[in-house]
């Protein structure tokens, strides 16, 4: 899930007056496992639910993480061919012997591979029925994404595919990281085999074999088995401008996920970045907080150098502080990681966080060729967008922000802005403003706002029905 509008507000987004989330506490020691493989140093202190309530900037805890008992992955390949003609791939050993280097790596990383999958309490093979991983439900359209989306007739030949064949790999969590090896390396090793397609439930993700095995690891069993890709980063709407984001699929590397509670639109993408890096920091073997991060390692994490820019802070390491807390229902991982901001707890904090790694939202502004790009595209697809509003409105299906200049008074400047969209006509568009201003203060949150649709600078539509 993308968490759009992408474009940042040209002036710092403050998020204005709204409840401050409650930190959930801390889980108690009874409760789980330790991540005691991992070789970070031992932390000298321990949060408890009383500490935790009382952490100040002052007086950083070090907490450590509490993980699941086990590393484990499951895939399922999905496919059309009679279950006769899959017991040949239930044999261990010969499904070892399917995977070679371009799905496991060196020849000390492939020998760990296939010593986990012919090893039957590390892996278990079977063939289910398509019905038992609940394929009816699947949004396709959704799931398809990856490194090559399926095509659409892939995508309707995946009702006809009535078997799965699961691969289950359970280990102790260990820095060679063999869940996330060894799992991947033996679904995409069926999935070539058997012309299937992957289905991974955990990040709702269904790929071609060729997409699932660029997936593959293929590192050396020193290196790191995390890549942003391996992943899926979440963002689940609280209010408007407000996301939660977490990470999915840590678990299969023994680790907790990790936790954004409340982030302002304006710091999503920054604050992402910094959720990657702990992420990558916890694969590796972190197993307290906080993590010291540099802005490096978050270009790293996220696979993808930052610009040169001499407007930003010195990019050293600087400390992100973690709490073990309770899930949410439906969340991917029974154990998470919570990135506590040293300023507090809400919108305000997470804008402070980013802005400690990457300068202001002002400095981090696009250019105008940037802005002027996104304000042609958004005008392009404004009456389709409209129409598709106008149309799923009754049924409340969803929502489309809109944002729009408006004028800072006395300065000659202007500030971007969303609206929620309540109506509109061939010229013009009307809605409530959803920011509070902070700069044009001769608006306020909540104003019903009519401006012309040749303003529309961008388009975040939402469908209601989708967590």
């Amino acid at each position: 899930m993308d968490p759009t509008p992408r474009t940042r507000r040209r002036l710092a987004y403050v998020g204005g007056a709204i409840a401050l989330l409650v930190l959930a506490r801390v889980l108690r020691p009874g409760a789980g496992s330790s991540c005691s493989w991992r070789g970070t140093s031992a932390a000298p202190e321990l949060a408890t639910d009383e500490t935790s309530a009382s952490a100040t900037a002052a007086t950083p805890l070090v907490v450590r993480l509490r993980c699941p008992p086990s590393a484990m992955a499951e895939l399922g390949v999905l496919t059309d061919l009679p279950e006769s003609d899959l017991t040949a791939l239930l044999d261990r050993a010969a499904l070892a012997s399917l995977v070679g280097p371009g799905l496991c790596g060196d020849e000390a990383a492939c020998a760990a591979v296939r010593a986990a999958l012919e090893d039957e309490h590390t892996t278990t093979l079977s063939v289910v029925p398509a019905s038992a991983w609940n394929l009816a439900a699947v949004d396709l359209d959704a799931s398809a994404g990856g490194l090559a989306a399926l095509s659409p007739r892939e995508r309707a030949g995946i009702v006809q595919r009535a078997r799965v064949v699961v691969v289950h790999v359970d280990t102790a969590p260990s820095p060679h990281q063999i869940a996330v090896r060894a799992s991947f390396a033996a679904a995409a090793a069926i999935a070539t085999k058997i012309d299937g397609v992957v289905y991974d439930q955990l990040l709702d993700r269904i790929e071609t074999a060729q997409a699932f095995a660029a997936r593959a690891v293929t590192a050396p069993l020193a290196a790191s088995a995390f890549r942003k890709d391996r992943i899926e980063v979440l963002y689940e709407p609280r209010s408007e401008g407000i996301v939660r984001i977490l990470t999915a699929g840590l678990a299969r590397w023994g680790g907790p996920d990790v936790e954004a509670q409340a982030v302002p639109l304006a710091a999503a993408d920054r604050i992402a970045d910094v959720l990657l890096g702990v992420a990558e920091a916890i694969a590796n073997g972190a197993n307290a907080g906080p993590v010291m991060l540099s802005r490096a390692d978050l270009a790293r994490a996220r696979g993808e150098a930052y610009a040169d820019d001499p407007s930003l802070p010195d990019g050293g390491p600087m400390a992100v502080e973690l709490l073990s807390v309770h899930p949410e229902a439906g969340d991917p991982n029974d154990f998470l990681a919570r990135i506590a901001p040293p300023t507090g707890t809400g919108p305000l904090a997470f804008l402070d966080l980013s802005e400690r790694f990457f300068g202001s939202e002002l400095a981090a502004a696009p250019g105008e060729a940037s802005l002027r790009a996104g304000r042609e595209k958004a005008q392009r697809e404004l009456p389709a967008a409209l129409a598709r509003w106008a149309a799923t409105r009754a049924t409340g299906g969803s929502t489309l922000l809109l944002r729009l200049p408006f004028d800072i008074a006395g300065e000659g400047g202007t500030e971007s802005m969303w609206i929620d969209v309540t109506r509109y006509d061939a010229r013009s568009v009307t809605g409530k403003l959803l920011d509070d201003p902070l700069g044009a203060t001769q608006f306020t949150r909540g104003d019903e706002i009519t401006r012309p649709r040749a303003d529309v600078e961008a388009i975040d539509a939402r469908d209601r029905r989708r967590p």
